[in-house]
């Protein structure tokens, strides 16, 4: 359509006929062609960070939010500590996650035109053993701040720590690659980089780490290893998908591809 809108935002972004015409096609959440489907969104997914032999992608219903307050709640034991990394609106957001999930945590803020250095985390976690958590914003949304990922990553695990990351503005779009940056979890959407329209987010969680993660989550709904088990069993989705944005993201994946 001519006429039709160019969105200057983060995300949702503008997308494009062939992604919008994946949408009109009605698929069976149980059948096998959409568990297919489903499948094949998770392979593409790894292989952007090649992340297959390490990590697990487990797509969730709902905005990247939901994604990060899942991997929170599943991946950090109730007995846990996060170390919040802040620069911006998301990184306090992320904060206030842990806070209502009743997980301890502090916090270490910079402006908002001032990246977190990994001197900066080096220092926090020497003095702090409590530590078992990291989480950082790679691309901060509301500021655009890029923060070093790979030194950070690389402090974190010489400390013993595990690193979660909000990549919501940057997965798809800069290099990250699992077998160089060590994380536990890796969060982002259907509906950002990527092109796809909003409505799933998606969590790249550490083998091992997802399968020592039973009995942690506060939610049935927002259970990472449940999610997992059941597909991995049944290659379907516990509860209703959103089967329209899985068929656009998978179209939008086959774009990106194209794109090389």
């Amino acid at each position: 359509m001519s006429n039709a809108p160019i969105l200057l935002t983060p995300g949702p972004l503008t997308t494009s006929a062939r992604t919008r015409q994946a949408m009109l096609v009605d698929w069976g959440s149980w059948d096998r062609d959409f568990n297919q489907l489903t499948a094949s969104v998770c392979e593409q997914l790894l292989a952007i960070i090649d992340g297959s032999a390490s990590h697990h992608c487990v797509p969730l219903q709902g905005s990247g939010t939901f994604a990060v307050e899942a991997a929170i709640g599943t991946l950090v034991p109730r007995d846990g500590k996060v170390l919040v990394l802040i620069n911006g609106a998301y990184g306090q957001r992320l904060a206030k996650i842990c806070k209502v999930l009743g997980r301890t945590c502090s916090t270490f803020e910079t402006a908002e035109d001032q990246p977190t250095t990994a001197a900066d985390v080096e220092r926090l976690l020497a003095a702090d053993p409590g530590v078992t958590h990291v989480a950082l914003i790679h691309c901060e949304t509301s500021t655009g701040i890029l923060n070093p990922l790979p030194e950070i990553a690389q402090v974190i695990k010489s400390h013993g720590k595990r690193l979660i990351i909000d990549a919501m503005s940057s997965f798809g779009a800069l290099p990250i690659d699992a077998r160089a940056v060590p994380f536990e979890a890796l969060i982002a959407a259907s509906g950002k980089c990527l092109e796809g329209v909003p409505g799933m987010g998606f969590v790249f969680a550490e083998k091992t780490a997802l399968a020592a993660a039973e009995g942690n989550a506060h939610s049935l709904a927002m259970d990472l290893y449940d999610q997992h088990t059941y597909m991995a069993k049944t290659g379907q989705w516990r509860f209703t998908p959103p089967t329209h944005v899985v068929a656009a993201l998978h179209e939008a994946l086959q774009q990106y591809n194209e794109e090389g």
